[in-house]
């Protein structure tokens, strides 16, 4: 049986909740749509310092915050992994593993995933050392040497809660850092901490976990760094696949949506880190989730005048 609603929201990070605060203040029916825990990467990040209100929070509990507030005014996203969206008429159908759901509108927030690097040993040693998430995981490597492969702001942030635990910290960056001054700086105060720019991973070997990391240095040479733990932290991928090719995406996979989140579909809008935009961070996510939502409101409006 398909169970309709004016608007479904595909996604419960930030982006996806403020939607559906949004949503619920309207008179139209909506769903959010989640496949794991509501909060999306804020469950991942260890400390935030640039969230209003927040002076410096662990991204889980202020994740834990939004969720109460939601659902304090009736927003309770429901588990459903997404595996097919089809245009119909003008509305949408939106297949689970579990149930079908039909929408007017449509809201895409489903974020992004880690990148992996493909090296030789990278898919063998995962959940064995190799891991993509230092928030998650750190704590299996405290007092141990451990590598982080990354140079964006994640990758910073995840290099300075592991320098809190580890023993030493070889930090393998591909290319200039991208984060900002007061991240740098702090990561750099860390005495445990070793930086190498221009490094590139070869590969990762051990036994039953991971003992040992190739590298390439800047100037060509190979070397060895023995090593308990491999955080591959390189960037992000978008999280689109269930869409196949019903929304415009750029190169990199990244939906393109109006400075009112409307993609070239009608009905079909996007918000968060999904979006091609240049600045990701939780406030333009939050702010992209009420832009959204008020264009899918407006949509549905006009679709039922």
């Amino acid at each position: 049986m398909v169970k309709a609603y004016d608007v479904v929201i595909i996604g419960a990070g930030i982006a996806g909740l403020t939607a559906g605060i949004y949503l619920k203040r309207s008179s139209l029916s909506g769903i959010i749509l989640e496949k794991a825990a509501p909060g999306g990467r804020l469950l991942n990040i260890h400390a935030i310092d640039n969230y209003p209100s927040e002076s410096l929070i662990p991204g889980p509990e202020l994740a834990a915050k939004i969720v109460a507030h939601a659902s304090e005014l009736g927003v309770v996203p429901e588990y459903g992994n997404v595996q097919g969206v089809q245009k119909q008429g003008d509305h949408f159908l939106v297949a689970t593993d579990m149930e079908t759901y039909e929408a007017k509108a449509l809201i895409i927030a489903t974020g992004t995933t880690t990148k992996t690097l493909g090296v030789p040993g990278e898919k063998e040693y995962a959940g064995r050392g190799v891991s993509y998430c230092a928030t998650c995981d750190g704590n299996f490597f405290k007092g141990k040497d451990v590598a982080l492969i990354g140079y964006k702001d994640r990758a910073i942030e995840e290099a300075i809660y592991l320098a809190s635990l580890c023993h030493h910290l070889y930090l393998f960056a591909p290319q200039p850092f991208e984060t900002t001054e007061a991240h740098e700086k702090t990561l750099r105060s860390f005495p445990n901490v070793e930086i190498l720019f221009g490094a590139k991973l070869l590969a990762i070997s051990g036994n039953k976990l991971v003992e040992a990391v190739k590298v390439q240095l800047q100037d060509g040479t190979e070397k060895t760094y023995p090593v308990a733990g491999v955080f591959p932290l390189t960037g992000e991928k978008s999280s689109t696949d269930f869409l196949a090719g019903l929304a415009p995406k750029n190169n990199a996979g990244f939906l393109v949506a109006d400075p009112q989140m409307a993609t070239s579909i009608p009905g079909l809008f996007a918000a968060g880190d999904i979006v091609d935009k240049k600045l990701r961070q939780l406030v333009t996510a939050s702010s992209d989730g009420a832009l959204a939502a008020t264009a899918a409101i407006a949509y549905v409006h006009a679709l039922k005048a």
